[in-house]
This record gives C-alpha cells, sequence and structure tokens, in this order.
C-alpha cells in the first residue's frame, strides 16, 4: 500500500514538473492568468439580469473591491424564445437567451483595451403553476448571466495573456 502511494506521488511530481517545463500557466490561483484581473470594476444596468451578471463577474474575478484602474463596462439584451409547441400550441418550454457587449477601458482612457459580445442561452419548463413558471424563469436568466460572466472572464484572461498585462 505504502509503495503505491509512493508511485502516485512521483507521477504527480513528475506531471507537474513537465507541465511547468512546456511553459503551461494556471488560470487561477496565485500565479495565474487570472491574477490581474482583480483590479477591474464592473458598471452594468439597471435591470435585474444586469444586476446577475455584475455579482457573477465580481465572484469570479474576485474584484468586488477593486480600486477602479480598469473599467468593465456591459450592455446586455435579452430575449424568450417558445421551444416545446405542444399540440395545444402553447410553448411548454422557454429559452432565455442573454447577449452581453463589452468593453475594458483602462482609467482616463477612452479608447477600450478589449471588445467583444458573448451570449448564452439557458432554458426553462413553464409549470401549470404561475409561482413555479416565474421561478423557473428568473433561475433560467441567473444560469444565463453565470456562463456569460465565465465566458467573459476566459476571454478577458486570455486577452491579458495576449498582451502581456494590457
Amino acid at each position: 500500500m505504502r509503495a503505491k502511494r509512493s508511485v502516485i506521488t512521483g507521477l504527480v511530481f513528475l506531471v507537474s514538473a513537465m507541465l511547468t517545463g512546456c511553459g503551461f500557466t494556471p488560470m487561477y490561483g496565485s500565479a495565474g492568468l487570472a491574477n490581474g484581473l482583480q483590479d477591474i470594476s464592473v458598471v452594468t444596468g439597471p435591470e435585474r439580469v444586469d444586476f446577475l451578471l455584475q455579482e457573477a463577474l465580481y465572484d469570479r474575478l474576485g474584484s468586488r473591491g477593486a480600486s477602479g484602474h480598469y473599467t468593465l463596462q456591459t450592455t446586455t439584451e435579452i430575449n424568450k424564445l417558445g421551444l416545446g409547441v405542444g399540440a395545444d400550441a402553447i410553448a411548454a418550454r422557454f429559452a432565455v437567451e442573454l447577449e452581453v457587449q463589452y468593453e475594458l477601458h483602462m482609467a482616463g482612457n477612452a479608447d477600450a483595451l478589449v471588445t467583444g459580445r458573448i451570449s448564452s442561452e439557458a432554458s426553462y419548463d413553464v409549470s401549470s403553476s404561475v409561482y413555479a413558471s416565474l421561478a423557473a424563469e428568473r433561475d433560467a436568466e441567473e444560469r444565463a448571466a453565470q456562463m456569460v460572466a465565465n465566458r467573459l472572464v476566459i476571454q478577458l484572461a486570455r486577452a491579458l495573456q495576449d498582451q502581456d498585462g494590457w
């Protein structure tokens, strides 16, 4: 049993040494690429989905107390699409599509460092209960905002790596 544990520990160290030698850089962690994203403040619109996106971005960026050297401005557009139309011509399933256009600015600079557009979709079932349907719709909006936030942080981390720290 002890020999097996030693072999596994040795393999873990060998693999980690190989990854370090090939230029692998972790995205998250103390020395990761996303570490440079903690200085971004997020500006969104006044709608509920904007708030959900802002909270998800702050969670992923770790920038809730950012000093504001960088500002991420987002514009959201949300659409509901009817799916799964039954024999009675009533949609029994909907998809919430969230499209976000974003720009990253450095403080005091009008030119955007990074721009882009991200979309995400989350679906939900319509229930016979109005409350359950509303709760399912809100949950789908929250899931869509979290997926957009995940993708946006990945794109920002890639841009940070490509531009060597902006």
